[in-house]
């Protein structure tokens, strides 16, 4: 555990309070990247909680979407926290429906009277834990607005308001201001019931299948492009195929820049000094990709 919080660069109180809760999110959501490194490797998601925490700390890597909520769940436990995972339903907007239950894995969190559910790995979360009360509009750090809608005692939504197009063209430099009148869009969907990852191990890559442009376009094939992906406070920044993007939002506007990676080894020294991962130790991983741009390269001379 101590090791696991040295990581993550967490020196804060560790009492069980919301005020601790809200700065382990962050201090996690900053320094662990979601990234599909491994399953480009042919590399299984891991569901042992401990052996996701031995790669992120002795490995320097980050993890798979229920790999992180899974090992950042298992520290609020070890923190004395009454916390347990809950199966998420991934909303699709292409299609105007649910994926299947388990697409994504949150945490919830009791303390006292209230609970939170609180996620280290999904992109559009807020930036800090929300508690579970219908309807209520909770801002975030950032002015980010998002609230939870009850379907029933143990179904709940959780919804945000996105700049406009979600936050703009993906892969355009621009500055979007908010929409006047967004509409509250539903991220995902999840129940109450504590539930245990194996159970949900055939539908660890389904995250990542659903990563898409407000058009429903695929944005990259998560076996062959690369995926790396941290908060920072005031934004986020990913690294999806050959662009790595950032965007902060100061004063109600979303600023966003994008940088095109025109070799593997600027790849390597972008996942490097923005994510702390170090490709270049990774032989079976930079293989793949500098086969990813010698592919593209001779398709494009043909």
């Amino acid at each position: 555990m101590e090791a696991y919080l040295k990581t993550i660069g967490y020196e804060g109180r560790r009492d069980v309070t919301s005020d601790t809760l809200k700065a382990l999110q962050a201090a996690h959501a900053r320094t662990i990247p979601l990234e599909n490194l491994g399953l480009m490797c042919g590399e299984k998601v891991l569901h042992c909680p401990l052996a996701v925490c031995r790669r992120i700390v002795l490995g320097g890597r980050g993890g798979a979407s229920p790999e992180l909520n899974g090992a950042y769940c298992w520290l609020l436990q070890q923190l004395g926290f009454q916390a347990y995972l809950v199966a998420c339903q991934l909303y699709d907007h292409q299609s105007g429906s649910f994926l299947p239950e388990g697409s994504h894995i949150a945490v919830l969190v009791s303390l006292g009277r209230k609970r939170f559910l609180t996620d280290v790995s999904c992109p559009a979360f807020s930036k800090e834990p929300v508690v579970i009360v219908p309807h209520k509009i909770q801002t975030d750090a950032v002015g980010g607005r998002h609230r939870l809608r009850r379907h029933d005692e143990m179904t709940w939504s959780f919804q945000k308001l996105f700049f406009t197009s979600f936050d703009g063209p993906l892969f355009e430099e621009c500055d979007i201001a908010p929409d006047p009148n967004p509409p509250w869009t539903t991220v995902y969907r999840f129940s109450l019931i504590p539930i245990v990852l194996e159970d949900f191990k055939h539908l660890t890559t389904v995250f990542y299948q659903n990563v898409k442009s407000s058009k429903g376009e695929r944005l990259f094939s998560p076996k062959r492009d690369p995926l790396v992906m941290t908060h920072t406070k005031r934004g986020r920044k990913f690294l999806i195929g050959k662009r790595f993007c950032t965007v902060i939002y100061k004063e109600g506007v979303a600023r966003k820049t994008v940088t095109d990676i025109d070799t593997s080894e600027e790849m390597a020294d972008i996942i490097w000094r923005e994510f702390g991962i170090r490709l270049l130790e990774e032989k079976q991983l930079m293989t793949r990709i500098d086969l990813l741009y010698d592919r593209r390269a001779r398709r494009s001379s043909i």
